[in-house]
């Protein structure tokens, strides 16, 4: 485990020095996946994924948006609001929650803290999400992999994790009732844009693209910011955002073997640090040796894993 992670950073130094050629593209596909991954042998690809999500949803704009969803609370409030609420779930000191006007997101999350963009409006639900996604899951698991008493490489993500974190972070939203369906629309909208950049498509296309979609000018002009960023204008793209939608269907599968195994102690140990869910057989070795131990911060919405088991086990095939 250990060895794989230099090779990746290794690997992370190559791409920062590519930024802004046309080298870029072909090493984020190494270490962030491609469209045309598979999630079996002869299974759909992640690119299938986006339109899957599609068809289930195809609904969501014909519901009204909720009280919740209005974007009146401005940067300042939400850094304290949400400051507030991560004392509560987490702890007093765990997070520093602080403003950032450099950041492309709306949120960002460190090793130790959370930025907002300083001229970004928030709604109350994105403050839910914001609790449960950057803080349980990307700082939690940060420390509890510092905490580690031997494998503390594990309070560090190199690229590849990204799939597990952002996936664990999404299902982690849906199970504590903080998500919404237009988010994982939003994950679908972000697959097609990588799916059409890899397929020759330039910045100004992808932007094109979804203004015909609907999209607002702000809305179309970030998602193609986010495909683009560190590649050309006429590049491959930044596969990053792929991890939202893959590591969704890929916690969730792990989690349903747990519970078909009868073997739920296995669910924490997704939290114990930065863990890659292609390495759990390895993961849990160690954890059965007590090399890695269990994670000293756990999401309430995770503490009790029966009622994870009864969530999970009321999905679909």
């Amino acid at each position: 485990l250990l060895k794989r992670t230099c090779e990746q950073y290794r690997l992370t130094l190559d791409l920062l020095e590519a930024r802004g050629t046309e080298a870029f593209g072909s090493l984020s596909a190494q270490l962030y996946g491609t469209t045309e991954d598979v999630f079996h042998a002869g299974g759909p690809t992640v690119a299938d994924l986006a339109g899957q999500f599609r068809d289930a949803l195809h609904w969501v704009s014909d519901v009204p948006i909720d009280e919740r969803d209005e974007k009146g609370i401005d940067g300042e409030t939400a850094v304290v609001l949400l400051q507030e609420r991560l004392d509560r779930s987490m702890g007093p000191g765990m997070v520093d929650v602080v403003l950032d006007d450099g950041i492309v997101a709306d949120a960002a999350a460190g090793s130790s803290y959370i930025k907002l963009r300083a001229d970004a409006m928030f709604s109350e639900r994105q403050l839910d999400q914001l609790e449960s996604h950057e803080g349980w899951v990307h700082v939690g698991t940060s420390d509890n992999g510092r905490a580690q008493p031997y494998c503390t490489f594990l309070g560090k993500a190199p690229p590849p994790v990204n799939v597990t974190q952002e996936g664990l972070a999404t299902l982690t939203e849906i199970l504590s009732l903080t998500s919404h369906p237009a988010r994982l629309l939003r994950i679908a909208d972000r697959i097609d844009a990588i799916a059409l950049a890899t397929d020759g498509a330039s910045f100004v296309e992808v932007v094109e693209h979804f203004r015909t979609q609907g999209l607002d000018e702000d809305e179309c002009w970030q998602l193609a910011m986010r495909v683009f960023r560190g590649s050309t204008p006429t590049g491959l793209p930044f596969t990053k955002d792929l991890g939202y939608g893959k590591g969704l269907v890929l916690t969730y599968a792990y989690v349903r073997v747990a519970i078909r195994a009868g073997r739920l102690d296995r669910v924490p140990v997704l939290f114990c640090g930065k863990v890659d869910i292609n390495q759990m057989g390895a993961v849990n070795a160690l954890y059965d040796e007590g090399l890695i131990t269990p994670p000293a911060f756990l999401p309430e919405v995770f503490r009790d894993v029966n009622n994870v088991a009864r969530w999970i086990a009321l999905g679909r095939e």
